[in-house]
């Protein structure tokens, strides 16, 4: 079989990584000498597509594979939710800073300031998230 790999015609890839040319196979062409079974060369795009390939489809088609507006709309979502937990917080800030009869009162006053801050934190990078994704 090594005489019929030398009398065939240099391989179409130019991929220094191709298994024609001495690599480790992953030029992404499908040749007739690679026996995969069938069922290991489909791959799913989307819900109704499918398509044979023997590389992962991350190789072949960049990106994370969620739709940029689903993604828009999660984190707007997110924001909405921490924005709500912030106005819950600060209602309990002030709540507590109305009735400081004790110690235990000033202690959780400083957990909610610093719940606080972490969830405007948060809120910061969601919405700087959300620019990136709103100018791509």
């Amino acid at each position: 079989s090594s005489s019929a790999r030398a009398s065939r015609p240099p391989h179409p890839c130019k991929a220094p990584s191709c298994r024609d040319r001495g690599g480790s196979g992953s030029c992404g062409s499908m040749d007739k000498d690679e026996k995969v079974p069938q069922y290991k060369t489909i791959k799913r795009l989307q819900k109704n597509y499918l398509v044979r390939c023997n590389e992962s489809l991350k190789n072949i088609i960049p990106g994370t594979g969620v739709k940029p507006v689903s993604h828009i709309r999660r984190i707007e979502h997110e924001i909405k939710q921490k924005r709500t937990e912030l106005g819950q917080l600060t209602e309990e800030e002030l709540l507590v800073q109305m009735d400081h009869t004790s110690q235990k009162k000033v202690k959780n006053a400083q957990e909610l300031s610093q719940k606080k801050q972490e969830l405007q934190e948060r809120i910061k990078q969601l919405e700087k998230q959300l620019l990136e994704l709103e100018l791509l």
